[in-house]
């Protein structure tokens, strides 16, 4: 039996490519000794995660989730959503409740697998708890393929369309913003300057501007000045009660600006 066959038996929906990767992982992907090491999960071991699936991740908007990978030691899992706007991309949770995608498929996860383990070690400094599950490259570093900058523009104007339209629980709220912010192709990023605003989760602020910041997006410095005043009056973007995340990012697109005249 392979090893999707007990996944795609119960409903979950691999494409071909990925069921391939996933039956081969144990032989073609390096299996060194580590606590933090993301690890295959068999089915039953999946299974055990079923009430945390069903408590948070069961009927998010953004698609449906399944769990391939945990660790021996820490908290962390890596899901991969199949269905939904999401279909075929892959998060890894640790800690804060973040599912936005960190890879937008499951060969660039392969890729900065190897990657990790090769080049860090357990114990190094970075080592391989903080590449796996704090400091991750997104996308393994690597920029949208045209056919991605299409897929998933199409993609964040649906999460969009479904992160406003409906009354969402708070944690899925915040969610859905991550996950907008993480599809949005760069070149499309003024699409979401309508969401900069102070009446907009404290959370999802903080992430919006970073993906301003790497976007270049300057069309955003008139909106974000107004955002940097409500920051220096109190508003405390990410939580942080001395926050500074809309100045900076303020200040750093407006002379980007500056520089472009």
């Amino acid at each position: 039996m392979a090893y999707v066959d007990p996944f795609l038996a119960h409903g979950i929906d691999i494409s071909p490519e990925d069921q391939e990767i996933l039956n081969r992982w144990q032989e073609t992907q390096p299996a060194p000794e580590g606590c933090t090491i993301p690890c295959l999960m068999s089915f039953e071991d999946f299974m055990k995660y079923d009430g945390f699936i069903s408590d948070f991740l069961r009927g998010f908007p953004g698609g449906e989730s399944v769990l391939f990978w945990d660790t021996d030691d820490i908290s962390a899992v890596v899901g991969y959503y199949y269905t939904g706007p999401l279909k075929g991309t892959v998060y890894m949770l640790h800690g804060p409740t973040d599912i936005s995608p960190k890879f937008f498929s499951l060969a660039r996860f392969a890729d900065y697998y190897r990657r990790v383990i090769r080049d860090y070690t357990e114990d190094g400094d970075p080592n391989y708890e903080t590449k796996f599950w704090d400091d991750i490259d997104f996308n393994d570093n690597q920029p949208m393929t045209e056919e991605e900058t299409e897929r998933f523009h199409l993609a964040a104007q649906e999460l969009i369309r479904l992160w406003k339209a409906e009354d969402l629980r708070e944690d899925w709220y915040i969610n859905m913003g991550f996950c907008v912010c993480a599809v949005m192709p760069d070149c499309y990023a003024e699409e979401l300057i309508p969401f900069i605003s102070p009446k907009e989760d404290e959370y999802v602020l903080e992430v919006l501007c970073h993906k301003l910041v790497k976007a270049k997006c300057t069309k955003a410095v008139p909106a974000l000045g107004k955002l940097a005043q409500a920051e220096k009056n109190g508003l405390r973007i990410g939580g942080w009660s001395d926050s500074w995340t809309a100045r900076r990012t303020h200040g750093y697109l407006l002379q980007l600006a500056l520089e472009k005249k």
